[in-house]
């Protein structure tokens, strides 16, 4: 069977890049308003200004997805760190998940006489 790898550090950094892509979009209106006032023209600043709000819902949600796949992502690589752990105790016999039951669940059968 072939095996099966998966670079943690690389999802959790996934993670982390997904968490800060998330706090742009929920500090977008702060940066359109610094923007309108550069620009120095108050048509021009009107429109930035109205762009950049007129998508407070979409960003909204987006950056509540976004988020959400930061979160998702690290727990996925905390999840197979966590498996990984376990799976190597149970092959190296160190394993105390299940140790009141035999392998399976179920009750041991009675030695025949």
């Amino acid at each position: 069977m072939a095996d099966l790898e998966l670079n943690t550090e690389q999802v959790r950094a996934v993670g982390a890049g997904l968490s800060r892509i998330a706090a742009e979009f929920q500090n977008a209106n702060v940066r359109s308003d610094r923007i309108a006032e550069a620009v120095g023209h108050d048509s021009l600043a009107e429109a930035v200004r109205s762009f950049a709000h007129a998508w407070d819902d979409t960003r909204e949600e987006m950056t509540s997805s976004i988020s959400g796949l930061g979160e998702a992502t690290t727990a996925i690589a905390d999840t197979f760190e966590q498996a990984d752990q376990e799976l190597a105790a149970a092959m190296d016999g160190t394993s105390t998940v299940g140790a009141s039951t035999p392998a399976g669940g179920g009750r041991r059968p009675e030695a025949a006489s």
